[in-house]
């Protein structure tokens, strides 16, 4: 069974990164002409491979954070120890408050790491208290490094945040046009809900991640949408594609499918139009133009089918009310289009 394995950009992102910071990472290390700089290399290790800018500031925040607290209880140790208490005693008695802090905040636990270089491990002929200092230094010129290197090639969460939006409306589109042409089964319209509800909370966790990153780096966007302004527009038309499910439970099987069989198809071809074009790489004028289209098709088609004597039931009110809410999104990533999506 063969796998096939892709390299792609964002894998080289990484790679650069892990590279670049380890550079960085020895470089000052050397410079500063740290004994044991290997624990430089370690910390960047560990922070530069995060998956995000904010995860990799959250994990150089705890590293330095956990070795500060360690070196300042191993200081507290070394000072009792040249006092002559037994260095083990000393470690047992300093690593159980530690231990507590580590149960509570796992991410401290470099604190018990310290602790144990500092306490446990000789420090030759240099001065007792050096060693707590350099490693400090050594976490401080590891977390710098890798969030250098975070800045200068960070993941492009806006164009993650695109992504989730486009597998939202895929979602929702595929969700309503089921449910208005009868087909499909409960398991299926729970799939398509939860997809829709996972991509709509990486989207925000992807705004979360674009706005930092427009804090520490300047974004070279290929786009000028709105994006960050989708996401309220979508949570309407998840709950608008829920209300329809129910809606539609209510009605006559025979006067549903008579109704509802030429809108299924016209109102799920927006959404991914939409999609489509989120999901491009960048703003594609052609790809706009046919989101505009599907629009203006599913809204001729509302009005044949209410023109052809359709009565006003709910399901019909919410199909207006999804109608609605599309045109809004539109115009909220859109702004500058939105007079030509009429």
């Amino acid at each position: 069974m063969s796998a096939t394995i892709s390299f792609g950009v964002p894998e080289t992102r990484r790679l650069a990164r892990t590279l670049m910071g380890c550079a960085i990472s020895y470089g000052g290390a050397r410079l500063a002409a740290l004994p044991e700089g290997y624990w430089a290399l370690i910390t960047t290790l560990v922070v530069v491979t995060q998956p995000s800018l904010t995860q990799a500031l959250g994990t150089a925040r705890d590293q330095v954070i956990g070795a500060c607290i360690g070196s300042v209880v191993g200081v507290l140790g070394l000072i009792a120890i040249h006092h002559g208490a037994s260095p083990l005693a000393v470690f047992a008695v300093a690593l159980a408050p530690l231990a507590a802090l580590t149960a509570k905040r796992p991410a401290l636990r470099l604190a018990c790491v310290t602790l144990v270089i500092v306490v446990l491990i000789p420090v030759g002929n240099g001065p007792p208290f050096q060693r707590p200092l350099h490693r400090v230094l050594e976490i401080l010129i590891g977390a710098t490094s890798a969030f250098i290197v975070a800045a200068i090639l960070p993941n492009r969460a806006l164009r993650t945040a695109h992504r989730c939006v486009a597998d939202t409306l895929v979602s929702l589109g595929h969700l309503v046009g089921m449910q208005l042409s009868g087909a499909g089964d409960e398991a299926q319209r729970a799939s398509l809900e939860a997809r829709s509800a996972q991509a709509q909370q990486a989207l925000d966790d992807a705004l979360q991640e674009a706005e930092r990153e427009h804090i520490i780096v300047p974004l070279q966007s290929r786009r000028s949408d709105a994006i960050d302004k989708a996401a309220p527009f979508l949570r309407r038309l998840h709950s608008d594609a829920l209300f329809l499910g129910t809606a539609l439970s209510n009605g006559q099987r025979d006067e549903h499918d008579e109704r509802y069989r030429d809108i299924g198809p016209a109102l799920q071809a927006p959404f991914e139009a939409l999609a489509d074009a989120l999901s491009a790489p960048r703003e594609d004028e052609r790809k706009l133009e046919r989101v505009r289209a599907c629009v203006r098709n599913l809204k001729a088609t509302l009005a044949r089918n209410q023109s052809d004597g359709a009565g006003h039931d709910v399901a019909r009110f919410v199909v207006s009310l999804i109608v609605t809410d599309l045109d809004a999104l539109i115009a909220a990533i859109y702004p500058a289009n939105a007079s030509r999506a009429a």
